[in-house]
């Protein structure tokens, strides 16, 4: 029995009973993936703010952060309240405490912002800025580096630095403060400050290179006077200045040779040159070379005839543009001559390049290399640190980073026009488009963008001369469809980012004119001289090639001639791309217009121009009946009410008729 139980128990196992599932654990399981971006980043935060115990028993906590090279040569010119003050106490290598429960108020010191919001300044008012700078010009300084030796320790350089950085920047603040005056932002980062210090020390010959439109803005006296200070010829360490004038190709012929006689009457060592056509003529040969290459039987093109006379013209050796071989010969001219130092066989002549950020740099030592060995961008403060490229075995280029100098301002929006400032970070752009608004003429805008702007009355806040900047915003961003979700209104600041680019890359061009001598003082040319100094610039060929060939286009229809054609008197009468002009054949005597999106709500119309169209609305008036519909005499002479039993009757009509 015991057997036939054993088999039967194996053949036949009990069943399990049946149990309830159970649920989700309360706990999940742990990530085995202990690697991966987000725990670095954690750790990485978990490490910088460690709190840190002294072995006197005090906790120290810190929120300074390990930050790599090319942050700390972040270019910094504005700075609020808070980071100023922090800053200044590192510099000053201070300790404060912040006690919990304390109300602490940080106040801004020192007149740093400009005032004028507008953007514009009357010729009087110009006058008497232009008198308090030049008053105080020669306390426009840059820091100095001190003097060390090579028994310091890093650590007492950079102290040393540090507050010979400190000193500069509360002697700055104090001229601003006690003299009422204005300063443009400037660098305020020591370590790109440091990257000019190496380049002038090394440099045997330092180029300062300027933008054409404005030579005396972007050009620091006092850099040149550095210069010089380091120069020691006892010791057989000469150095030079040189004055290299960029982007000449956009200035005129006239206006070349008045900036050439004011350079001359100065003693400044200038030359003139563009690092874009430059590049233009490299990139033009490469092709050659290289259709020359994949075709053995190609010719290259010859010059135009329109070239070489201008070669002809440009004979004098004071206004002429140099080229590319030209311009390295000039700067082996120049260069102060040195003796070989037995420690130092292989010393090569250094050439450094300094400036402004956005004044082609990068660009003309591309065209001196002759291949693209810096990259360059358009936004400011694309070099982070000095490089040296080998321009022959014998001659060594330095590349400073774009350095904002400290400059008196007149207003903010030039910073803005003259490319020192990013235009995509632009938080305020009425500034600096007022002034493009009265330096550029308003039919040229309107050639230029294929628009009518229309201008306010002077009562009615305009300015009655020329546009003003929500004028020429407003005309521009509803004829391009650039529009505001929910009102509809014309989206001003997208439309203010592309005329302040036209306008720094030279398709809304404008040259700043030479000072003026005047009972042996210099003294700045009025609005109007500035006007008639860049007169030559906004005619019929200065305009893009698309819109030049629109423009033809339409004044063939018009059957007016191209010689006899003003673009300032003329441009009223033509239809072009967005802009409709007068109608001579009803003789519409009115303004043109300009096909607009969005509607009235969107448009800037005054209250005054909408009572005048009201008022002298009366001359079209229409005869209107005035009698109540349910008074009219029908068609058979019957006045029926409602006319009910008529449409009754023609309902039977009808009926009976089919």
């Amino acid at each position: 029995m015991s057997e036939f139980g054993s088999n039967k128990g194996a053949l036949h196992p009990e069943q399990k009973k049946w149990k309830a599932p159970k649920g989700p654990k309360p706990v999940h399981h742990k990530n085995k993936n202990m690697i991966g971006l987000g725990r670095s980043i954690a750790n990485q935060r978990r490490q910088e703010n460690q709190i840190e115990f002294l072995p006197d028993g005090e906790m120290r906590f810190t929120t300074d952060k390990k930050e790599a090279d090319w942050v700390k040569l972040r270019s910094v010119t504005q700075e609020n309240s808070l980071d100023e003050f922090l800053n200044t106490a590192t510099l000053a290598d201070t300790d404060f405490t912040a006690e919990k429960g304390q109300q602490v108020r940080i106040i801004k010191v020192g007149n740093t912002n400009i005032v004028n919001q507008s953007g514009l300044l009357t010729n009087d008012e110009m006058l008497a800025v232009r008198q308090r700078h030049m008053v105080f010009e020669n306390k426009l300084t840059i820091p100095r580096r001190p003097r060390w030796s090579k028994e310091q320790s890093k650590l007492q350089i950079e102290r040393q630095e540090n507050l010979a950085f400190l000193e500069w920047r509360r002697e700055l603040a104090a001229l601003t403060e006690n003299n009422d005056l204005l300063l443009t932002p400037f660098e305020r980062n020591l370590e790109v400050w440091k990257q000019l210090w190496r380049v002038v020390e090394r440099c045997d010959l330092v180029v300062q290179i300027v933008d054409a439109r404005s030579p005396l803005f972007f050009r620091s006296i006092d850099l040149e006077k550095y210069v010089h200070e380091l120069s020691d010829p006892e010791n057989n360490k000469t150095k030079k200045n040189l004055l290299l004038v960029n982007k000449a190709d956009l200035l005129t012929r006239d206006q070349r040779i008045a900036w050439a006689d004011y350079f001359h009457a100065k003693n400044i060592n200038y030359v003139f040159f563009s690092a874009a056509k430059a590049n233009e003529l490299l990139e033009k040969e490469k092709e050659e070379l290289e259709n020359l290459r994949l075709d053995p039987n190609y010719q290259p093109q010859s010059k135009d005839d329109d070239d070489e006379e201008e070669e002809i013209v440009e004979t004098n050796d004071s206004i002429r543009i140099l080229k590319i071989e030209e311009l390295e010969e000039l700067f082996m001219s120049e260069a102060p001559e040195f003796e070989i130092d037995p420690d130092f066989p292989d010393r090569k002549l250094q050439i450094g390049l300094v400036g402004y950020p956005n004044v082609g740099k990068s660009s003309t030592i591309n065209a001196l290399v002759g291949s693209k060995k810096v990259s360059v961008s358009s936004t400011p403060g694309k070099t982070k640190h000095f490089q040296t490229i080998h321009l022959s075995p014998d001659v060594l280029l330095c590349d400073c980073p774009g350095l904002v100098f400290p400059n008196f301002a007149y207003t903010n929006g030039e910073l803005v026009c003259n490319g020192v400032l990013p235009i995509d970070q632009l938080r305020e752009h009425i500034p600096s488009v007022s002034l493009v608004c009265q330096r550029i003429p308003k039919f040229f805008l309107e050639a230029v963008y294929g628009i009518h702007i229309p201008i306010q009355k002077v009562e009615d806040g305009g300015n009655g001369e020329y546009p003003t900047a929500r004028e020429l915003l407003n005309a521009y961003a509803r004829a391009r469809g650039y529009m505001t979700q929910g009102f509809g209104s014309a989206d001003e600041p997208r439309a203010s980012r592309y005329i302040l680019k036209d306008y720094v890359n030279g398709k809304l061009l404008y040259v700043n004119p030479p000072p003026k001598k005047q009972d042996d003082e210099w003294t700045l040319p009025k609005l109007e001289e500035c006007r008639d100094f860049n007169k030559e610039l906004y005619t019929l060929n200065h305009l893009p090639e698309s819109r030049q060939q629109q423009i033809i286009a339409a004044m063939m229809k018009k059957n007016i001639s191209v010689d006899e054609f003003d673009l300032a008197q003329d441009l009223a009468k033509l239809n072009f791309s967005m802009h409709i002009g007068k109608d001579e054949k009803t003789n519409d005597t009115g303004s043109p217009k300009t096909l607009f999106y969005g509607g009235k709500q969107a448009a800037l119309e005054s209250a005054g121009d909408e009572l005048d169209r009201e008022f002298f609305k009366m001359n079209g008036v229409e005869g209107k009946f005035v009698t109540p519909f349910h008074k009219k005499e029908s068609g058979d002479g019957k006045g029926k009410k409602h006319n009910k039993k008529n449409k009754k009757q023609d309902k039977k009509i009808r009926v009976v008729g089919y």
